[in-house]
Parts: structure tokens; C-alpha cells; sequence
């Protein structure tokens, strides 16, 4: 009987034990708050101006129904009744917010929130950095600004650190002044407070010079730039016109400049054996070299965008053969090609943005040439101090055609190729020399033509 009594009160005790057990995790699961784990703040690859904001939610006893939610928000009055509450899903809640201060939230099935002083979040987020340029191109001795922008939301820092990867070709200071110091290939990194990196490709080439008039130039041999070098140089001289403006009078200027200017080689003068658009007594097509070549002709891997020849290819500095008799050039004798006169305003055009079509330097009265293009005005002082003559404007006589490229207060500077100058040069014109000059007789003005100035400067 009286074993009987204690395994009744036995029984009765695990009894109480389990259900006091169960009270104990039905009541600590229904009034225990979740709480936030952690929190990471993204960038959003979709909204250039908000952020991602993923919320991990943990729980501190294992409960009959784990459904969370998340809230997260600027008003903290009206929490319970918010209807921006968002279900967790694998324990994780994710928002795309914009800049601000936030407080975060999490709540369960039961209404229990966690603390209102938990967890705030400031987003000020720097996203990225641009440029307004990726790669550079610099003469030794050149110096460029770097410009760039900052994506941000809210009052992230914006103080942004440059440094060089190789200080014996470029140096950078604090306000981001690139210097070239030696030759090569350098990275410039922009970086933000916060690890936003982005790099700038910096070039310090030795194929081109500070621009300056320099009539002791070498000429350019055959075969002597490889495909890199070819390339390396197209892409410097479009960078100079895109920075200039293509399409612009200021692109046309800038080519024109940079082939005489800072292009470490003179292009040699080559007469003419005809035109695409040939007619008397133009009687030989071989316009090779000429006004379709976008870039610089210095490679043989550049005959492939040759349409129409008489004779070679041969790119520039390599001999092509003569079929003009005229002054000291003789049918059938060899010479380094090059550009002639109209050659050179035809190259400095189409590389501008304006494709004229391979034209002469105004020799016929009843084909269409150089001197068709625009107003044609005799060289007088009135004229010169009229301000209707921009530098881009043509310049010359009938048989010869330049550009006139700038000038300051004693001279007058006009892009050429003369056999006389040998060859691409940049001639310079005491102002007093221009009116009543041999070679310079009338001005073509081309605004009709360019249409827009660019970035036009008088001078380089």
C-alpha cells in the first residue's frame, strides 16, 4: 500500500515536472523577443541612389512557429501599427532604402518587439567613383588634373587619396596633379575613406613631345612603329581630338596641331600621283596615305583599309613610286610617301569628324576642291583684324592649301606640307609677313562647315 502511495506521488511529480516544463517553454517562446544578429549594408545594383540593407534575425529559444518580421524605419511612433513590417525569410530580411537614419525591428507571431534602442543605422555610403577619363596619354615632363565624380547616398565622407603604382614614371599629388617623370606604363588609384578604389592607366610615351615648333624633327622611317606603336599613337591623337571636340573646328585644329606639334616624327612630302575622285590631269588613282585614313599610315597592317591604288601600298616613310612629273619629282623614280598639301587638310579633317572627300588645293575651276568649302576672302589687314579669321580656316593660293592653326602677338602659325618645308611642319608667319605673302594669298573662313567650335583655343 504504501509503495503504492509513492508511485502514485512519483508519477504525479514527473507529471507536474513535464507540464511545468511545457508552461515554461510555451510561455518564455511566446514573451522571449527576437533579436538582430547582424546587419550588412550593400550596394544596390539596380538604383544607383539607395542601398541594400540585409537584416539576420535570431531567436533565443527554439519556438513553436518561427515567423519573423522586420521593420525598418525613421518613425519610431508608430511601430506597432506600421503596416512596412516585412516577413523574414531563412531567418534574413533585406530592404532597399535610400540615404537617411534608420532603426531596425524585428518582432514575432506573439507581438514581442525587440528593444526600440537596439540597433540604428546611419546610410552614408560612397558607391562609386567615375572618371573623366580611364586612360591618359602624357608627353614626359606633362602634367594632368584627374576629374572624377563621386556616386554617394547621405553625407558619406567624400575625401578621396591618389597614389602611383610606379613613382619613376608618374607622380600624384594630394589633389590628384598627375606628372610625367619618366617613360612607361603607371596606374594612378583614386580611393575613397572608405575602399572605393578606381584606377586611372596612365601612358608616359616618348613618341610624342611637348607641342612646340621644331623644323629639326627626324623624318619617319620606313617601317619603324610596330602595330603597338601604330595603335598607341592613333589612340593618343583621338584622345586629343575627343578632348577637343569631334566634329568641332577645335578637333580639325587638334589633329592638325598634334601631327606637327607633338608627334616626335615628321611626315615626309610626297606629290601626288591622283585622287580617288580623279580627273584631269589627275589621270593616276593612288591616294594612298591620304585623307581615308583615320590614324597615323605607319604600319602595314594598315593596307587593309586601302580601297583604291595605282601603285604599292607603302605605308609612310617607305618608298612609293612617282607617276608625276613635277619640279624635282620624276615618273617612275621612288620616294618616301608622305602627305602633299591637300593630302595633310584632307588627313586633318577626316580625323576632325569631316569627311570632305579626297579634294585638291584648289587648281581646277570645274571640280569640286578645298577652296569650295567655304568663303573664300583675299588676305588683308582689314580682314585680319575684322575678327571673322578662327584658327581652322583655311589658308593658301590656288596649287597649295594649309590650315591656319593659331597665332599670338608677333606671329601667325600655319599647319603644312610643302615640299619646300619638307614635308608636315608648322610654319611660322611674322604677323607683318602675312599681307602680300608669296605662298599665302586668301583665307576658306569654315564655319559653315564646322558648324561648332568646341573647345576652341587661338593657341596651343
Amino acid at each position: 500500500m504504501k509503495k503504492e502511495i509513492i508511485k502514485i506521488i512519483l508519477r504525479l511529480l514527473i507529471f507536474i515536472l513535464i507540464a511545468g516544463l511545457i508552461f515554461f517553454f510555451i510561455f518564455t517562446s511566446s514573451n522571449s523577443k527576437p533579436f538582430i544578429k547582424n546587419i550588412e549594408v550593400n550596394e544596390s545594383k539596380r538604383y544607383e541612389d539607395k542601398v541594400v540593407v540585409n537584416v539576420e534575425i535570431g531567436n533565443p529559444f527554439a519556438k513553436f512557429d518561427k515567423a519573423t518580421w522586420c521593420l525598418l524605419t525613421t518613425n519610431t511612433e508608430a511601430i506597432s501599427n506600421s503596416n512596412d513590417w516585412v516577413q523574414a525569410e531563412n531567418g534574413y530580411c533585406s530592404f532597399v532604402v535610400e540615404a537617411g537614419n534608420y532603426k531596425i525591428f524585428v518582432k514575432d507571431k506573439y507581438g514581442n518587439i525587440s528593444d526600440t534602442d537596439s540597433k540604428n543605422i546611419e546610410i552614408n555610403k560612397i558607391l562609386s567613383i567615375s572618371l573623366n577619363k580611364d586612360i591618359v596619354y602624357l608627353y614626359l615632363g606633362q602634367e594632368y588634373a584627374i576629374k572624377y565624380d563621386l556616386t554617394k547616398i547621405g553625407n558619406a565622407n567624400a575625401n578621396v587619396t591618389f597614389e602611383s603604382n610606379d613613382k619613376s614614371i608618374v607622380n600624384v599629388d594630394e589633389n590628384g596633379k598627375i606628372k610625367a617623370v619618366g617613360f612607361g606604363t603607371s596606374k594612378v588609384t583614386v580611393k575613397t575613406d572608405d575602399n572605393v578604389t578606381k584606377d586611372v592607366l596612365v601612358y608616359v610615351s616618348n613618341l610624342i613631345t611637348k607641342p612646340k615648333v621644331d623644323l629639326s624633327k627626324p623624318y619617319i622611317k620606313c617601317k619603324q612603329f610596330s602595330v603597338e606603336e601604330n595603335t598607341m599613337l592613333d589612340n593618343i591623337l583621338f584622345d586629343r581630338i575627343d578632348d577637343a571636340g569631334y566634329k568641332t573646328r577645335a578637333g580639325v585644329l587638334a589633329a592638325a596641331r598634334w601631327l606637327t606639334l607633338e608627334f616626335s616624327y615628321r611626315v615626309h612630302y610626297f606629290y601626288e600621283n591622283g585622287r580617288l575622285n580623279n580627273f584631269a590631269p589627275y589621270l593616276k588613282v593612288d591616294g594612298e596615305g591620304r585623307y581615308y585614313h583615320r590614324g597615323l599610315y605607319l604600319n602595314e597592317s594598315k593596307f587593309s583599309e586601302i580601297s583604291n591604288k595605282f601603285v604599292g601600298p607603302s605605308i609612310w616613310g617607305c618608298d612609293l613610286q612617282n607617276y608625276t612629273d613635277w619640279g624635282p619629282y620624276v615618273t617612275g623614280k621612288y620616294y618616301p610617301n608622305g602627305l602633299d598639301c591637300s593630302g595633310f587638310v584632307t588627313w586633318a579633317l577626316l580625323n576632325g569628324g569631316f569627311d570632305i572627300g579626297d579634294i585638291g588645293a584648289g587648281t581646277d575651276n570645274e571640280n569640286f576642291d578645298l577652296t569650295d568649302l567655304g568663303e573664300k576672302v583675299n588676305i588683308t589687314n582689314s580682314l585680319m583684324s575684322s575678327g571673322k579669321v578662327k584658327a581652322g580656316d583655311l589658308i593658301g593660293l590656288d596649287g597649295h592649301m594649309a590650315i591656319l592653326a593659331g597665332w599670338d602677338d608677333k606671329n601667325y602659325y600655319v599647319a603644312e606640307s610643302l615640299n619646300t618645308t619638307g614635308g608636315v611642319v608648322m610654319t611660322v608667319v611674322p604677323r607683318n609677313k602675312l599681307v602680300n605673302n608669296s605662298i599665302y594669298k586668301y583665307i576658306i573662313l569654315m564655319d559653315n562647315v564646322y558648324k561648332e567650335d568646341g573647345n576652341y583655343t587661338e593657341m596651343w
